[in-house]
């Protein structure tokens, strides 16, 4: 036999709560003060519950009576403050009777009374409390859809207030409390208000441990309900709090899905919420709209997708990924299966990734992208999707696009039977400033085939273009199916899969067919290759025609390699027969035009050699290594302190100088100019004005082409100032000195200013560097005067101001100089543009002229008589 009675102080508010909780202001911040909870043996009689009670209620405060009807429970009551006032505690049993709901009491009287609400089991703290009281539509969420035997003791048990007070946009609607492993839980049904956009918080509650060792509140948040309704347009989601772990990054993840609605179609969404343990906060959305919109059979678009992400960054998916990239597959077919994938699947392989791959978004603080892409069919066969992109950094840009065409002859879909071809190419093209790199690829998918799916077609082509700021400035490749057997690819060039089929037929029969081409600064080559093998039981044959082609230029040279060849063996009683072969190759090669052909017959090979013998190209001379270069070699740019007007004037953007075709002259601002001097031809010194700017110290220069090696070639340039007599002069050094040069430095291509043999360009390096480009020449920034010197000598006079009253006694008679209206309307008073004031200005300009102040400007002021306006009449000045 016990009786039990435990009175608790706490201190724990809703400003505690996660998400919400900086949205209610301290003066009405509502704050649980203490639990308290009486608990009672059943072998109490009715008598001594009574006298139990009775001692309580000559206690201090509110305290809960002991329940006569169940003893043997416990009873919870929760004392709570609201903007620093006392309210009805909150009271509720661990089991009992169906419950009631209470609103919230005026709070005139002197001491709150406490208030008993029978609360009904359930399986969770947040499960509605279940009575004809509370509303259907109740938002309340319930964890559970059956709620536990009311003779459960387990079960706990949940009792709700009505609050209905906004703070701001947040609107509380009740406060509810339960009792669930070993705490005390604060229960919120909470909405955020926007306009026609409601925010509703599932789960979202403090919870209070009363294990004894700490009393500090823990939030807790299941998730967030998403209502848009204003027509046309509707959105309802549900996103989920994901539990974190402790060596996350994040300290909450809402993850979930949305579905928007207008009249005539409807969008599906996913998107995440991150908050970061370091305060940043990440948002990425994905919405994909798949409708039929109709269209000419030439291009029908069938679904619209668009993404946005805000400090979070999208993983570039490789070539070989973008069949697989879920933002370009869409939400559909994300999963890759034949069924459509679970939302938060998706969105589990968007943020957290696989065990093969790391996650596509990922947490970036000052990141934004955007995504916007469709899906559409090309006259009902190819089947395309795109998705363009751009992702904005702090120090950096990256736009791209991402696509994938598929076709199949004849397409599934029209169930013409079995399809003899399909054909599916994935396309990247994705250009990065960091690097100042275009990259594009495009590759056939694995499961390509043509006439049967074991004639496989393989084959990927890529582009690279460098700019200037990038590691290899000027450089570019096109290559499609891969390089020359004799090119040493550099390691930054891209590596291509060759072009070609690939047929196995059962075990016997193979052939294999691939090709090839490649662009490149130096050199452009093609080649191809066919080979049919046969492995039979009793004969075994092989059949290898090909070819390879290789030009250069600067020099011109090319080598051309063409082979076939036949080899058999036959099964003889004693076993295999030895190898049969007959083939033959031939080489050519020039200038100066030669060869060498092989004939093989039975093993042996004869060669035939003809014209000329294999070397490298001869050195050219300077005229024909001039052609190589620009036409104009030097160029000189201005590019800082240009003056708004210069674009008024004749065009510029040609090279400066007698051959240029521009006018030569600059107009700068008087705020610091600065120009560049650019040179095809690099150099190994830079002098500017004779004084030597080279910096690092002079470099050899050579001419592959012409097989000069170890120049000493400078650049010079030179600054003069236009004397009084129309001639020009070397800026003297002592107003030079204060002038900022800068040698500039670019690759240069090693097939031109490379040293070695003109032939031997494939396997260099394929950028020279060091050698001088140009150089950035910066006036000076003007100077402000010294101080003017005081005067010690010398007198101030001043000529004294008429008498005259300001206007601001109202009783004053006015004086002095006064406006009067004009006499004649409109603006006739501002006459600058009659004969008479011309002939004066012009004789004005005359006189200076001849004074040896010579102006550039016109007497006639015709726009400013046409511009002259006025909203009332002018008034001229008169002395009273």
């Amino acid at each position: 036999m016990f009786a039990l009675l435990v009175d608790a102080r706490l201190a724990a508010k809703l400003s505690d709560l996660p998400l919400v909780g900086d949205r209610i202001s301290p003066d009405h911040d509502l704050g649980i003060t203490g639990v308290k909870a009486v608990i009672a043996s059943e072998a109490l009689t009715a008598d001594q519950v009574k006298a139990l009670n009775e001692q309580i209620s000559h206690l201090d405060g509110a305290h809960p009576t002991f329940p006569e009807e169940t003893r043997g429970r416990a009873l919870v009551a929760l004392d709570y403050e609201w903007g620093g006032e006392k309210r009805t505690p909150l009271m509720f049993r661990l089991a009992g009777a169906k419950p009631t709901e209470a609103r919230e009491e005026s709070h005139e009287q002197e001491a709150p009374s406490p208030k008993l609400l029978n609360a009904a089991p359930a399986a969770a703290p947040w499960a509605a409390p279940a009575t004809s009281d509370v509303p259907a539509t109740s938002d309340v969420p319930a964890a559970s859809n059956a709620p536990a035997a009311p003779d459960d003791p387990s079960a706990p048990a949940a009792a709700w207030v009505t609050l209905d007070r906004s703070f701001g946009p947040l609107l509380l609607r009740r406060l509810g409390a339960s009792y669930q492993d070993e705490k005390i839980w604060v229960l919120c049904d909470a909405a955020v208000h926007a306009g026609p956009l409601e925010l509703g918080v599932d789960g979202l509650g403090l919870g209070i441990p009363l294990d004894g060792k700490d009393f500090t509140p823990s939030g807790r948040l299941d998730g967030l309900s998403l209502s848009f309704r204003k027509p046309p347009l509707e959105i309802s989601g549900a996103f989920v709090n994901k539990p974190v772990t402790a060596d996350s990054p994040y300290d909450r993840l809402i993850e979930g899905s949305a579905l928007i609605k207008t009249p005539s179609a409807s969008f599906g969404a996913i998107g995440a919420y991150e908050h970061l343990k370091s305060g940043t906060h990440s948002l990425f959305l994905y919405a994909e709209l798949g409708a039929a919109f109709g269209g000419p059979p030439a291009f029908r678009v069938t679904a619209v997708k668009a993404g946005f992400g805000y400090n979070s960054a999208l993983r570039v998916p490789a070539i070989d990924q973008v069949a697989e990239f879920p933002l370009l597959r869409g939400l559909a077919e994300a999963g890759g299966s034949g069924t459509p994938p679970e939302p938060l699947d998706v969105l589990k392989e968007l943020t957290e990734g696989t065990d093969d791959a790391p996650a596509w978004v990922t947490p970036d603080e000052g990141r934004i992208w955007l995504a916007l892409g469709l899906n559409a069919d090309v006259f009902e066969i190819v089947h395309c999707k795109a998705l363009a992109f751009a992702e904005f950094g702090p120090d950096d840009l990256v736009v791209g696009l991402l696509g994938s065409a598929k076709a199949q002859f004849p397409d599934p879909a029209k169930k013409m039977g079995e399809p003899y071809a399909s054909v599916e190419l994935d396309i990247s093209a994705v250009y990065r400033r960091s690097a100042d790199m275009l990259a594009v690829d495009a590759r056939l998918a694995p499961d390509s085939f043509l006439l049967d799916r074991s004639v496989h077609l393989t084959g990927g082509a890529a582009l690279r273009l460098w700019f200037g700021n990038s590691d290899h400035p000027g450089d570019f490749v096109f290559t499609l199916g891969g390089y020359h057997p004799h090119f040493a690819a550099p390691a930054h060039y891209p590596k291509a899969e060759p072009v070609g089929v690939n047929w196995t037929s059962g075990s016997e029969l193979t052939v294999k067919g691939t090709s090839y081409f490649a662009l490149t600064p130096s050199a452009a080559m093609a080649g191809g290759r066919l080979d049919l093998r046969y492995d039979g039981s009793w004969a075994k044959a092989r059949v290898d025609v090909g070819f390879d082609a290789l030009v250069q230029w600067a020099p011109f040279h090319y080598e051309v390699d063409v082979w076939a060849e036949i080899t058999a063996q036959v099964w003889l009683l004693f076993g295999w027969s030895g190898e049969a072969s007959l083939g033959a190759r031939l080489s050519v090669w020039g200038p100066p035009f030669g060869g060498t052909a092989h004939v093989k017959v039975l093993g042996i090979s004869i060669p035939i050699d003809f014209g000329e013998p294999r070397s490298g190209p001869a050195p050219i001379g300077w005229d024909q290594f001039r052609t190589l270069l620009p036409q104009h070699p030097l160029t000189l740019a201005p590019v800082d302190g240009l003056h708004p007007d210069h674009a008024a004037q004749a065009p510029q953007a040609g090279p400066s100088g007698p051959s240029g075709g521009g006018s030569g002259m600059w107009t700068a601002t008087a705020d610091g100019f600065a120009f560049t001097v650019g040179t095809a031809f690099p150099a190994s010194a830079l002098k500017v004005n004779g004084v030597d700017e080279t910096g690092d110290g002079p470099a050899e220069v050579h001419i592959r082409p012409m097989a000069k090696t170890g120049l000493d070639v400078t650049l010079s340039v030179t600054v003069e100032e236009e004397t009084a007599d129309g001639g020009w002069r070397q800026l003297p050094a002592d107003r030079f000195q204060d002038w900022t040069v800068t040698a500039q430095r670019a690759p240069q291509p090693t097939a031109l200013w490379g040293a070695g043999k003109a032939d031997d360009a494939l396997k260099a390096d394929p950028f020279v560097h060091g050698l001088v480009s140009g150089a950035r020449i910066a006036v000076p920034a003007p100077r402000l005067p010294e101080a003017a010197a005081s005067s010690r000598s010398g007198r101030l006079d001043h000529a004294p101001l008429p008498g005259g009253t300001l206007p601001l006694d109202p009783g004053a008679f006015p004086s002095g100089v006064r406006g009067e209206p004009e006499e004649s309307a409109g603006t006739g008073a501002l006459r600058v543009d009659t004969p008479e004031q011309t002939a004066l200005r012009r004789a004005a300009l005359a006189s200076l002229s001849a004074a040896g102040y010579a102006l550039d400007a016109a007497p006639e002021l015709d726009r400013y008589a046409r511009e002259a306006a006025f909203s009332s009449p002018p008034l001229r000045l008169a002395h009273s």
